[in-house]
């Protein structure tokens, strides 16, 4: 097995972040593109042990969705609540950010 360039995996995150915040919130584009930017950074140090592990099979892609859902970087989302964002567009977009990274991870690898 080859190894991992997490700093490209990220940069595609970062890049797949400003998309969905543009497609998604385009009224609220800097706020959900801060609040998306600031989660990944805080995580950061985890997403790259968990793209480890689900290379190696240790991990899976559901296993990771749970982790991801109890990432306290993606309940902060400060920005997009003082915007005054709407709770359900505010878990959409939590939503989107999870399956980005997981069809990230899991696509770049063929797990």
């Amino acid at each position: 097995m080859s190894a991992i360039n997490f700093n490209e995996v990220f940069q595609s995150l970062e890049t797949g972040v400003a998309s969905i915040a543009k497609t998604s919130l385009q009224g609220y584009y800097d706020a959900a593109k801060a609040d998306g930017e600031n989660a990944l950074e805080s995580m950061k140090a985890n997403l790259e042990r968990w793209t480890q592990e689900v290379v190696s099979g240790t991990l899976t892609p559901d296993d990771l969705g749970y982790l991801l859902k109890e990432e306290a970087g993606l309940n902060e989302m400060t920005a997009l609540k003082q915007a005054g964002l709407a709770e359900v567009k505010l878990d959409q977009f939590k939503g989107s950010l999870i399956g980005l990274i997981i069809n990230t991870v899991t696509g770049l690898f063929k797990v």
